[in-house]
C-alpha cells in the first residue's frame, strides 16, 4: 500500500515538474532573443524558439553539435567555445550566425555556468542577442575615422590598447594585433620611462593627459608628436573608454628649434655688441672725458682767482665732465661688467647690486655663497641678466623699497629674485610654448636667454610681491670641467 502511494506522489510530482519545465520553456520561446542551454560537454540540450525560426534548423539538427553549422566557420567561436567549457568561466564573444535566408548577422554571444553544490558545472545557460545594426554603426565610425587625416585610437578602461586607425598602422607598419600585443613598440626608448610614468598617473587618476612623444614611423625614423587622451565615462561617472590623437609636430618642432637657434644667435650677438660698446665707452670715450676734466681743472688753476666768473664756469664744466665720467661707467658696466668676466658671478652681482643701491635707494638682501664657484661664461651672463631685468622691473613697477637675491646650488643652480611690491598681471610662467606675460619685452627676453641653457625660469605675481626663479639642472662635475675648458 505505501509503495503505491509512493508511486503516485513519485508520479504527481514529476507531472508537477513537467509542468514547470514547460510554463519555463513557453516563457523561454516568447524573451525576444536567442536562448539556448548546454550540457557540461558543450553539446546543446534546449534551444529556445527564436533560435530555431532564425535558423531554420529544426529542433533534431539543432540540439547536440548541430547548433554550431548554423554560425560562419571563419570565426573565432569554434575554437573559443571548447577553451571556455575547460576554463569553466563565464564566456563572451561576437560571432556571425546564418539566417534561415542564408544571410549572416552578427551576433554578441554570452554563457554562464550552473553549478551544483559542489561546484561541478551541470549546465550552460546563454544568450545571442543580434549586434548587426551596431558592428555596422561602428564599421561607419571606423571608416569615418581612418579617414581623418591624424593617427586616431582607443584604450580600454585599464589602459589597454583595443584599437588604432589605418593612419596609425600606415605610420608605424604595425598591425592592430600588433599593436595591442606590444602598444609601447613605437615609443622612442629615451622617451619611454618617462611616457609611461606620466600616462600612468594621468590613468590612475583618470584625468586627461597631454605630452610630447617621439615615435618610430615604418622606415624607421623618428618624428615627434602631440599626444592627447581624454577619457569617456557612463553616467556614474566610471571610465568606460580612452580616446587619443597623435598629431605630427616634427616640422613645428624643427621650426621652433631653428627659430632658438636664431634667437640664441642674435642674443649672443646682442650682447657681442654690448660687449663691444662698454669696451669702447670704457676705453675710448671714457678716457677722453677723463682728459677732458683734467685739462678743465688745469685751466681753472690758470686763472687769477680775482676772477670768480670764469673759475665759476670752469668749476660747473668740470663738475658736468665728472658726471659724464660717472654715466659713462654706469652704462659701460650696465652694458657688460667686466667684473663678470674677471671674478665670475658672485662678485658681479655684488658689485652691479652695490651700483643698483645708490642709483635706485632700494636695500638688496644678498644670500650668494661665497663658494658658488665659477660656471660657463654662457650659464653666468644668462644669469647675470636675469638679475638686471628683475631689478629694473623692481625699481619701475613693484613700487617696492627691498629686494632679496638668493643663489643655491647643489644637483641644481638656482637664482631667485623677489620683492614685496606690487605684483603685475600675468601668467605662471613655466616654460611652456604659447604661454605669454602681460609686461614688456623684457620678461620675454628673459625666458628666451634662459632656454638656450636648457633652464626654466618661473615667475609668481601676487599682492604680496613677485618672484623670478630660474632653475638649472648642473651635473657636477661636468659643469666644472666645462666652466675651465670655457675659459
Amino acid at each position: 500500500m505505501s509503495h503505491t502511494r509512493a508511486k503516485a506522489r513519485k508520479i504527481r510530482t514529476d507531472e508537477a515538474s513537467n509542468l514547470v519545465e514547460e510554463r519555463l520553456r513557453l516563457i523561454i520561446d516568447t524573451i525576444p532573443t536567442i536562448v539556448w542551454r548546454k550540457l557540461p560537454d558543450g553539446s546543446a540540450d534546449f534551444l529556445n524558439r527564436n533560435f530555431l525560426e532564425y535558423t531554420g534548423l529544426s529542433l533534431e539538427d539543432g540540439l547536440g553539435w548541430g547548433w554550431m553549422n548554423a554560425f560562419h566557420h571563419d570565426d573565432r567561436l569554434r575554437e573559443e567555445w571548447p577553451t571556455a567549457l575547460a576554463a569553466g568561466k563565464p564566456f563572451e564573444t561576437e560571432a556571425r550566425l546564418r539566417r534561415a535566408d542564408g544571410q549572416y548577422r552578427w551576433f554578441l554571444i554570452r554563457a554562464v555556468p550552473l553549478r551544483d553544490e559542489q561546484g561541478n558545472i551541470i549546465k550552460w545557460y546563454g544568450t545571442s542577442s543580434d549586434i548587426e545594426d551596431l558592428k555596422s554603426a561602428e564599421d561607419r565610425v571606423r571608416l569615418i575615422i581612418d579617414t581623418l587625416p591624424t593617427m586616431v585610437w582607443t584604450l580600454q578602461p585599464d589602459g589597454a590598447v583595443d584599437f588604432v586607425n589605418q593612419r596609425w598602422m600606415d605610420y608605424t607598419g604595425l598591425s592592430l594585433e600588433e599593436e595591442i600585443e606590444e602598444p609601447t613598440r613605437p615609443i622612442h626608448p629615451e622617451d619611454l620611462p618617462r611616457v609611461m610614468e606620466k600616462w600612468l598617473a594621468d590613468l590612475a587618476a583618470g584625468e586627461a593627459s597631454e605630452d610630447e612623444i617621439r615615435l618610430r614611423r615604418a622606415d624607421g625614423e623618428y618624428r615627434c608628436f602631440l599626444i592627447r587622451t581624454a577619457p569617456l565615462r557612463d553616467e556614474q561617472g566610471n571610465v568606460i573608454k580612452w580616446y587619443g590623437v597623435s598629431i605630427d609636430i616634427e616640422d613645428r618642432k624643427q621650426a621652433e628649434e631653428e627659430l632658438r637657434r636664431l634667437s640664441g644667435r642674435l642674443l649672443r650677438l646682442q650682447d657681442e655688441e654690448r660687449r663691444k660698446i662698454a669696451r669702447d665707452l670704457h676705453d675710448s670715450m671714457g678716457q677722453d672725458l677723463v682728459a677732458l676734466a683734467t685739462m678743465l681743472g688745469q685751466l681753472r688753476a690758470s686763472i687769477p682767482s680775482a676772477r670768480r666768473k670764469p673759475r665759476q664756469l670752469l668749476s660747473e664744466c668740470k663738475a658736468l665732465a665728472d658726471k659724464c665720467i660717472r654715466d659713462v661707467r654706469t652704462l659701460s658696466y650696465v652694458l657688460h661688467p667686466p667684473v663678470l668676466d674677471e671674478a665670475g658671478l658672485g662678485e658681479a652681482i655684488r658689485d652691479y647690486v652695490d651700483g643698483f643701491t645708490k642709483r635706485s635707494g632700494i636695500h638688496v638682501e644678498l644670500d650668494v655663497p661665497p663658494g658658488i664657484g665659477r660656471l660657463p661664461q654662457d650659464i653666468e651672463l644668462v644669469l647675470f641678466r636675469v638679475v638686471q631685468e628683475s631689478l629694473t622691473n623692481i625699481q619701475r613697477h613693484s613700487g617696492s623699497q627691498k629686494a632679496t637675491i638668493r643663489v643655491n646650488r647643489d644637483s641644481h643652480l638656482t637664482l631667485e629674485i623677489s620683492d614685496l611690491g606690487r605684483g603685475f598681471s600675468a601668467i605662471n610662467q613655466t616654460g611652456k610654448e604659447g604661454a605669454r606675460l602681460k609686461v614688456g619685452v623684457g620678461i620675454p627676453s628673459m625666458l628666451e636667454r634662459v632656454k638656450l641653457i636648457d633652464g626654466r625660469l618661473d615667475i609668481d605675481s601676487g599682492s604680496q610681491g613677485t618672484t623670478v626663479r630660474v632653475t638649472i639642472p648642473l651635473p657636477g662635475e661636468h659643469r666644472e670641467k666645462t666652466s675651465h675648458s670655457d675659459r
